[in-house]
């Protein structure tokens, strides 16, 4: 009960910046991550995350326990990533490096590749990488970030329609054609079997 993000989001709005501390260690790695995949770029990513941790730290004060602490912080990731990409008119692309939000799970790449992997297992994993992240590309941006926070962060349809400011609906709607057009597309360059 202790270290939950509400009482620790709430030590901090009392003065205790030792509670900022650990809620930025829980969540730097997946906002990190979240924001990766939508620029593209880790120093980018990096500078991007820690300005969502600055604007936490300034607007503290705004959060309230109505919603979930995990979707708020994301939304917040989420703006500060359109104020970007406004700014700078960059597309951005998914990366497939992502870990999903069971902390220390495997990425997408560990799976793929056993300890032993050769040189030719290596290129074939490059290679799909490419392909899955072309697929990726094809979606629309809200397509994109629902389908990256549903099966990159593990976020719930809840949690992403709190994120993206929709009803539950729309979140499942879009990951539903996310899926499809990413599996169309798989199909497509011979990665999945037409069925």
């Amino acid at each position: 009960m202790h270290n939950t993000d509400d009482y620790l989001i709430g030590q901090f709005q009392n003065g205790d910046r030792d509670a900022f501390t650990h809620l930025v260690h829980r969540h730097k790695g997946d906002v990190f991550r979240f924001i990766l995949s939508k620029v593209n770029d880790r120093e980018l990513a990096s500078d991007l995350t820690q300005d969502v941790f600055v604007k936490l730290f300034k607007s503290a004060d705004l959060y309230q326990p109505t919603a979930k602490f995990r979707s708020w912080l994301f939304r917040m990731a989420q703006n500060i990533c359109i104020d970007y990409h406004r700014k700078h008119q960059k597309a951005s692309i998914l990366s497939l490096d992502s870990k999903s939000e069971a902390s220390e799970e495997l990425t997408l790449q560990d799976q793929i590749e056993d300890e032993s992997a050769n040189p030719e297992r290596e290129t074939e994993f490059v290679e799909l990488q490419s392909v899955i992240e072309r697929a990726l590309d094809s979606l629309s941006e809200e397509q994109r970030t629902a389908f990256v926070l549903c099966q990159y962060q593990g976020m719930s349809y809840s949690e992403i329609a709190s994120v993206q400011k929709v009803p539950v609906g729309t979140v499942k709607s879009r990951i539903h054609q996310a899926l499809i057009k990413v599996r169309d597309f798989l199909k497509e360059k011979g990665y999945i079997e037409r069925g």
